[in-house]
């Protein structure tokens, strides 16, 4: 799964939000309705579009993706917990690169979750900022709205650049493997 989700949104700005990005990416063609809807097959409300093929890069496994199960996109509301699962790796300092214990960054779930992001300052160089602003390829992240593609192929940066920029504010991507 890919999730690009905001971080730090207003309560009365998600769904808002959420109506935006969904209505941008059906003008688009990139999704549209799952009129096949199967809670084990394709669960998600929405499926890849007519126009899926211009967001990825190219590759042999979108000869297959189609016929695959479960390609769907979900557009979630709740504020949860984005986390890459089995690619999970700790962010690093942006100033002097020292890896965050994992066990330090995990301790921030709690209270992020609960509605208050923590600063985190390096045990290294003392540089802080809130956990969402560490730099991560492979972190996790706590907000909403999030836009999560399921088992589609990689993405061009372009497309994510394009979508972080439709959410506004701080964003982030997780990359999710199980």
């Amino acid at each position: 799964m890919v999730a690009v989700v905001r971080l730090g949104t207003a309560e009365g700005e998600i769904d808002e939000l959420a109506q935006k990005l969904t209505q941008r990416l059906l003008k688009e063609g990139v999704v549209s309705t799952n009129s096949k809807r199967d809670e084990l097959w394709q669960p998600s409300e929405w499926m890849p579009g007519p126009r899926w093929r211009d967001v990825v890069e190219e590759g042999s496994w979108n000869e297959f993706f189609i016929g695959t199960a479960n390609i769907g996109v979900d557009v979630e509301v709740e504020r949860q917990v984005h986390h890459p699962v089995e690619n999970y790796e700790p962010p690093a300092c942006r100033r002097c690169d020292a890896v965050l214990p994992p066990d330090v960054h995990h301790d921030t779930i709690e209270p992020w979750l609960a509605g208050h992001e923590p600063t985190v300052i390096c045990p290294n160089c003392g540089w802080s900022a809130l956990i969402g602003d560490w730099p991560a390829e492979f972190g996790f992240a706590i907000g909403a709205p999030a836009i999560v593609f399921n088992n589609w192929p990689m993405f061009r940066e372009a497309f994510l650049t394009e979508l972080r920029a439709l959410l506004g504010g701080r964003t982030f991507v997780v990359r999710t493997h199980m």
